[in-house]
């Protein structure tokens, strides 16, 4: 009887001996339901996340009419949305309606949207990415008494530009030109049209400049630029 169980416990401590072996032998064996969790948990945070094509764009540049923008909204992919600027400045976004984008900067309008979303009770601590994916033509008209008139083409990635940098583009001035008082029209959000002179002459020529003079005058995609020619 005593030599019987000597046996049942012999073979069942070679059969456990065998097994811790295989393991030690395979140990991502024992490991393949932790690594299988692991897994599925890093899958859900990239999902979760904003995708890996969202375009990289200067926070400091200021959206624009016919630009295409990308809107992540972390973890809601049904208000997230890829849209072009419409002639109005205006996108549509999921459940938030339409809302006015040109003008602001992409940071200012990463902070509205999630503010708007906040103000209409969609989300309560929503994170908003913006970014450009494709840019709108940005040209500038210059007419009048330029060496080379017609349209300046901004750099794609620029939301404004020194006039001095369009009218040197441009060839510069005629020698008739009255470059003390250029003309710049602007259409404002408003639809709204504004002709600012500008004094180009005393940005050349710092001595001719008073204390109230810019030194500088930021030109925009759309704006027009003439070029009046002296009457004598």
């Amino acid at each position: 009887m005593n030599q019987t169980r000597l046996s049942v416990v012999t073979v069942l401590l070679a059969s456990w001996l065998v097994a811790a072996t295989a393991c030690a032998a395979d140990p991502s064996e024992s490991r393949k339901t932790g690594s299988s969790n692991t897994s599925s948990s890093a899958g859900s945070r990239d999902k979760n996340s904003p995708s890996d094509d969202m375009p990289v764009t200067d926070p400091a540049y200021k959206l624009t009419r016919g630009d295409e923008v990308a809107v992540n909204v972390f973890n809601e992919g049904d208000m997230s949305t890829d849209q072009k600027i419409d002639n109005r400045g205006i996108i549509r976004i999921p459940y938030a309606g339409e809302v006015y984008l040109a003008g602001r900067t992409v940071r200012e309008s990463e902070a509205y949207l999630e503010k708007l979303f906040v103000d209409k009770k969609l989300l309560r601590q929503p994170m908003v990415t913006v970014g450009v994916r494709g840019y709108a033509s940005h040209e500038v008209s210059v007419l009048g008494a330029i060496n080379g008139p017609g349209k300046f083409r901004m750099p794609q990635e620029a939301s404004s530009v020194e006039i001095l940098d369009v009218i040197t583009g441009m060839g510069g001035f005629k020698q008739t030109a009255k470059s003390a008082e250029v003309k710049v029209t602007r259409t404002l959000d408003s639809g709204e049209e504004k002709v600012i002179t500008v004094d180009v002459e005393a940005m050349i020529n710092p001595r001719k400049a008073d204390r109230s003079t810019p030194r500088s005058f930021l030109i925009y995609p759309g704006d027009r630029i003439f070029v009046a020619e002296k009457l004598w």
